[in-house]
C-alpha cells in the first residue's frame, strides 16, 4: 500500500520569517509540531526571510508506515515541503553520544521509503537534517556518518539545528 507523505492529516502551513521545529520528549506519542511563538521549545530554527509558505508535514507517529511483519518502521520526525523542495528532518534533545548515528539512520529509512513511493529526482532540492536542541553545531568527529549517510542516501546529511529556506 503506497505511504502519503504529504496527508493533509500530518500537515500544517506558515509564512512567518522565523519559526521552530518541535517534538515531545521521549517516550514521545505525538507527532512533531510547528511553534511561532516559543523559542525555547524549539528543537530545530527554521529561518524563511522571504516568508514563503511551508508546508511541515509530521512523520513520526502521524504516517503509518508498516514492515511487511506488520512492526512499525523507524522513520524521521517531519518534512517540510516548498517550492518544489523538500527537507527531511529527525529532532533530538539529547546531551549523549550516539545521536547523529541514530538520527541519519531515521532519515534514511524515511528516504528509502519515500524513494518507494515518489520519484525525488522531480523535486529540485532535497535536503536532509538531524537537529539537536543540545548540541546545536556538529564537530567533525561526525564526518563518519556523513559521509555513510551520503554513500546510502547521495545527500548531505546536516547535523544543524538552524535550518535555511531559501
Amino acid at each position: 500500500m503506497p505511504v502519503d507523505f504529504f496527508s493533509a492529516g500530518c500537515k500544517s502551513t506558515t509564512s512567518k520569517d522565523k519559526f521552530g521545529l518541535c517534538d515531545d520528549p521521549p517516550p514521545a506519542n505525538n507527532p512533531a509540531y510547528i511553534d511561532e511563538d516559543s523559542s525555547e521549545q524549539w528543537i530545530a530554527e527554521v529561518e524563511n526571510k522571504s516568508e514563503i509558505p511551508v508546508d511541515f508535514h509530521a512523520i513520526d507517529n502521524c504516517i503509518e508506515i508498516l514492515r511487511p511483519n506488520g512492526e512499525m518502521e523507524s522513520r524521521c520526525d517531519c518534512m517540510l515541503h516548498y517550492n518544489n523542495s523538500l527537507v527531511f528532518a529527525e529532532l533530538k534533545d539529547r546531551g549523549y553520544r550516539g545521536w547523529i548515528s541514530k538520527g541519519s539512520k531515521q532519515i534514511s529509512n524515511t528516504l528509502r521509503i519515500f524513494k518507494e513511493n515518489y520519484n525525488i529526482e522531480e523535486f529540485d532540492k532535497v535536503e536532509a537534517y538531524v537537529c539537536n536542541k543540545q548540541r546545536p553545531l556538529a564537530i567533525t568527529g561526525f564526518n563518519t556518518t556523513v559521509q555513510r549517510f551520503k554513500d546510502e542516501t547521495r545527500l548531505t546529511l546536516k547535523p544543524d539545528r538552524n535550518i535555511k529556506i531559501e
